[in-house]
């Protein structure tokens, strides 16, 4: 968290270029309906009871394998503590069914094609496949030095694991490769260290340290073929994550400096309708400028094409991209949201509250994961203008 100084002013609903609602067009409409404000505002949902040492990493969602019931799911979760968990969830009740512990924090967490497995990738950079019915774990493979900063299952396409880390390689796994653990297919080398990826429906996409932004097929990262996107960021500062949208043409990025940006994979496209807009910050009063909080988590709805951020602030928004509009915001929740993700269905937001260490705090506040019913104002698209 930094403060930016009042040549840098602008509002949390503010878009580059295009003004969604002053303060008082957002005080006028909260009265008449609070919704689209400030949705809900303190109804940050049922917290999970359970206890974590230190922070939470990722959290994702898959519907169970077993249960014909849409509101059956289970959460995958991921900590700073070691621990990789598993949650039964059916509504916004959750039930604790695995732990597992290791001997190094955990960054990243994938399902493998089903509910009984999982893929994890921790900070010395191995990369390990978690039964989540009796917790054990076998090593997969391991990026040469660094953290294994993110990773992704390609269900549905080549099967393959692609990883991603510090030590400036886009590693892809064929975890069907037997039981004394994974195969390595190919080792892309990248310009910067890995931050943030995404994977979805054969298609891969990761930022980078030096403002790198990359997409491949996997098919063509696994044969070590070019990359379909490769350019610059059109954002300053860190991605701190990125998420393929809904049509996977195009993607969303958010940085550590208080901004997304919606790009396309396409040059043309990308050149025509590219932008970028301002959230999660906070203005005290004019004198003291605003305080500009990192955009920590991103998740895309899975059917209505919108998309949540999280940030530094402990706020979560709603938002339309192609709308352009911010749909509703959630919160103060307890400390920072570190990561978010819907349900198979869309009809709960998983919130991990979680300090990331944007204030030097010698105290920080519990790390809670919270299961909130959305409702449909918050994540429908606005209709578009006759």
């Amino acid at each position: 968290m930094y403060t930016v100084h009042d040549w840098f002013l602008v509002t949390d609903t503010r878009w580059d270029g295009i003004s969604i609602s002053s303060s008082s067009d957002a005080r006028a409409r909260s009265r008449t309906n609070p919704t689209r404000v400030m949705s809900r505002a303190r109804d940050l949902g049922r917290a999970i009871d359970d206890t974590f040492d230190d922070g939470i990493t990722s959290l994702t969602f898959r519907a169970r394998d077993d249960d014909d019931d849409d509101d059956a799911s289970v959460l995958l979760v991921t900590s700073w503590d070691g621990t990789t968990r598993a949650y039964e969830c059916r509504d916004a009740i959750a039930r604790r069914a695995m732990l597992a512990t290791h001997d190094v924090p955990v960054l990243c967490g994938t399902f493998l094609g089903t509910c009984d497995r999982a893929c994890v990738g921790l900070l010395d950079g191995s990369a390990r496949v978690v039964c989540l019915r009796s917790g054990t774990t076998t090593t997969l493979g391991a990026h040469a030095s660094g953290p294994a900063a993110t990773i992704a299952h390609d269900e549905g396409g080549t099967g393959y694991v692609v990883t991603s880390g510090w030590d400036k390689t886009i590693r892809v796994w064929d975890p069907s490769a037997g039981a004394g653990g994974g195969r390595e297919v190919s080792t892309t080398t990248t310009t910067g260290k890995c931050f943030a990826s995404d994977c979805a429906d054969g298609r891969f996409v990761c930022a980078t340290s030096d403002g790198q932004t990359l997409a491949y097929d996997v098919e063509d990262l696994a044969r070590g073929g070019r990359p379909t996107v490769s350019r610059r960021s059109s954002m300053r500062f860190q991605t701190r994550a990125i998420a393929w949208n809904a049509t996977r043409d195009g993607f969303v990025a958010a940085s550590a400096e208080g901004r997304c940006a919606v790009e396309f994979a396409r040059a043309d496209e990308d050149a025509a309708r590219r932008f970028a807009f301002k959230c999660h910050r906070k203005t005290e009063d004019a004198s003291s400028g605003e305080t500009v909080y990192p955009v920590h988590a991103l998740a895309f709805h899975p059917t209505l094409g919108t998309f949540a951020t999280g940030g530094g602030d402990g706020y979560v928004n709603f938002w339309d991209g192609e709308a352009r509009k911010r749909l509703a915001q959630v919160g103060r929740f307890p400390t920072s949201v570190s990561a978010l993700a819907f349900s198979p269905n869309g009809a709960i937001l998983a919130i991990a509250s979680s300090y990331a260490h944007e204030d030097r705090e010698n105290v920080k506040p519990r790390d809670v994961i919270y299961l909130r019913s959305v409702s449909e104002d918050e994540v429908r698209p606005k209709k578009s203008a006759a």
